[in-house]
């Protein structure tokens, strides 16, 4: 349940403002119990406690005024959680690798954002998710979390995990279209790098003014069970941009106990590099569960005549729900490396061509 604070100081001054603005705490906390291991030469397994393995912990704050005539003013700082050690996360300030610093530090990385809404749909100013980044979120089972079971796409992507912009930009101004499209819903979205006009990359003349600018959209058809979105996006970069396009989809099966299945399909290019792969899941509800499985595939696409490394998961989870709020889960993954490709599942090492393998129990609690 979401806790509801009105500010005293607005209350006391004039009671009917109470009824028209308000914040609201909310989080998540969530740790499990991780076994990770590598095979072949050099390979080592772990053994750890980690976080978000259902879903990223997080702590927020967010809240709206109603300024009349269907117009509101809303506001959102959420901070990611290492809820296994009580840690941070910083956050990007430029959407390049000079805006980055390191982790530890609490800091509203996962969203800072003030908004303006009404009939024309939702202005949105800050720190945000990417155009790109909602597909490979939503279209898979295990999203994008920390668990062993999360999106391959993401975490082996050149456009994922450790790309600047690959989940969020920093000094993006978005545009979401209003909710009442007969289905159609859409997102825009620019960011600034900020750079000056006179900035080059250190030790050249080369210059990176551009170096940080986002913008991508996001287009999508929600009818009942069916649901698609097509999402495309660029950063700007001197030594090579940043491309990232996907497509994703899913359908309910209400006649099949509520089974949903899903996929993505993941095309990316950082310079001459190019990488792509795809994804397909299903959630099948279970008494007061859920089953979980995925299988991804993810090719990247080198310079020169050499083989592309590749690399497949396959996830299988279940979920058990206590309450509304609190639930328990377990985690199975498999991954396997083909032409010189070494992913491996979070903290273990496994050696190139080589399987890595995982289990993850744990207790997620939302408030």
């Amino acid at each position: 349940m979401k806790t509801t604070l009105v500010a005293a100081a607005a209350c006391l001054a004039a009671a009917g403002a109470c009824a028209q603005s308000s914040v609201q705490v909310f989080g998540v906390l969530d740790n499990a119990v991780t076994y990770t291991t590598g095979s072949g030469y050099g390979s080592s397994s772990k053994w750890q406690l980690t976080n978000s393995g259902n879903s990223f912990s997080r702590l927020g704050f967010r809240g709206s005024e109603d300024l009349g005539g269907g117009l509101a003013a809303s506001f959102w700082l959420e901070a990611g959680l290492q809820s296994d050690n009580g840690t941070g996360f910083n956050s990007n300030t430029n959407n390049q690798a000079s805006g980055a610093a390191g982790v530890g530090a609490i800091s509203f990385n996962r969203r800072s954002t003030v908004s303006f809404s009404g009939g024309f749909g939702e202005l949105r100013l800050g720190r945000d998710y990417t155009p790109t980044f909602w597909n490979t979120a939503l279209y898979d089972p295990f999203g994008t979390g920390g668990g062993i079971g999360a999106n391959q796409l993401y975490f082996s992507g050149l456009g994922g995990l450790l790309a600047p912009t690959g989940t969020r930009a920093s000094n993006s101004i978005g545009y979401f279209l209003p909710p009442n499209l007969g289905g159609f819903y859409g997102q825009l979205m620019v960011a600034m790098g900020e750079n000056d006009n006179r900035s080059v990359l250190p030790g050249t003349l080369i210059s990176n003014r551009n170096d940080g600018d986002y913008a991508g959209i996001r287009v999508g058809y929600l009818s009942g069970p069916f649901n698609v979105t097509l999402a495309t996006g660029k950063t700007r970069y001197a030594t090579g941009d940043l491309r990232v396009s996907n497509v994703g989809a899913s359908y309910v099966f209400e006649t099949l106990l509520g089974l949903k299945l899903m996929g993505e399909y993941y095309t990316e290019s950082l310079g001459p590099v190019d990488g792509k792969g795809a994804l397909i899941g299903l959630n099948l509800p279970v008494g007061a569960g859920e089953i979980k499985a995925s299988y991804a595939r993810y090719k990247r696409d080198p310079l020169g005549n050499v083989p592309d490394p590749t690399t497949s998961k396959l996830a299988l989870g279940y979920v058990y729900n206590l309450s509304k709020r609190t639930a328990l889960y377990g985690t199975l993954a498999y991954v396997r490396n083909r032409n010189g490709a070494t992913q491996s599942l979070n903290g273990s090492i496994t050696a190139p061509n080589r399987a890595s393998r995982g289990t993850e129990f744990g207790i997620r609690h939302a408030f």
